[in-house]
């Protein structure tokens, strides 16, 4: 198998498009189709089921991306080692949840880009779902997210991290800085939620559903930083990892409160793949994060 023909291989699954792979690798979309139609022969195998003008990846395909990816890694990796190219350049893609990416990237990322300004960076913002097909798709570097923790066997977590997930108020509510809420009392108040795809939203569900209760009354907000001003306001009450929240709570903008029945922690975890290269930008934002 020629190098190329994977590299080419390695694009057309990455956008699903031999037109957009063209495009990137500055090929006609001929020469793509003809590498990609070499590789099916030399295999022997198809690596797309097609229906009409749309395909998509099966089981074998799925199997030789993960060669692929490797190979044209460990290519990466002698040309950086003969040419003694260590200084971290080039393209840095993170996907990032929105509230990791909002409260917990900022300092991080003004160090990195100060230390390394050869470094471009592009933080992609979606769900933890969204972001792990990314990463399994070769669309990002590196997946930074807030969740139990992530499997898959082609994953490496490099840095994790434990946080809370807080219940949160303002300064004027009855629940402020109590321990002795009940699920019950908690269920009574006008809940500010996130969206229904976020992961701590998901456990707060699965142990109302334990006690077999439902919430009452939510207000359910895209964005953790209106969240915070809508519980500043006293419009509800809500929970939301620790991180998003330290400011508030220094200045005292909001008050922390517990319920007996819920004890939520998750991990910030940093991953990346095994069969990519771990690029000298890439270990470069690792040891930053593993400082901060």
């Amino acid at each position: 198998m020629e190098l190329r023909n994977l590299l080419t291989y390695s694009k057309v699954c990455e956008s699903m498009s031999f037109s957009k792979a063209a495009d990137q690798l500055g090929y006609a979309q001929s020469t793509v189709t003809m590498q990609i139609a070499q590789l099916e022969d030399e295999l022997g195998v198809r690596l797309f089921d097609r229906n009409g003008k749309r395909f998509r990846l099966n089981a074998k395909g799925e199997e030789l991306l993960t060669y692929a990816n490797r190979l044209i890694a460990l290519s990466e990796e002698a040309k950086t080692a003969v040419s003694d190219t260590q200084t971290p350049r080039g393209l840095l893609r993170i996907g990032v949840i929105e509230s990791v990416g909002a409260f917990f990237l900022p300092p991080i990322l003004q160090e990195y880009l100060i230390s390394f300004p050869d470094v471009r960076v592009q933080v992609l913002t979606a769900t933890t779902r969204e972001i792990m097909g990314m990463l399994r798709q070769n669309k990002i570097d590196l997946m930074l997210t807030l969740d139990d923790r992530v499997y898959d066997p082609d994953w490496t977590c490099i840095w994790s991290r434990e946080e809370d997930i807080v219940f949160l108020c303002a300064p004027e509510h009855a629940f402020a800085g109590r321990t002795d809420i009940t699920l019950a009392e908690l269920l009574q108040e006008n809940l500010l939620l996130t969206e229904r795809c976020c992961n701590y939203r998901y456990r707060f569900e699965h142990i109302c559903d334990r006690y077999q209760m439902q919430l009452r009354s939510s207000l359910e907000i895209g964005c953790t930083n209106t969240i915070l001003q809508f519980t500043e306001h006293n419009l509800g009450v809500t929970f939301l990892p620790r991180l998003t929240a330290q400011a508030s709570l220094h200045t005292k903008r909001l008050s922390a409160f517990s319920v007996k029945e819920v004890s939520i922690r998750m991990l910030i975890q940093l991953v990346y793949r095994k069969s990519m290269w771990c690029t000298p930008a890439m270990k470069a934002f690792v040891e930053k994060v593993a400082g901060y």
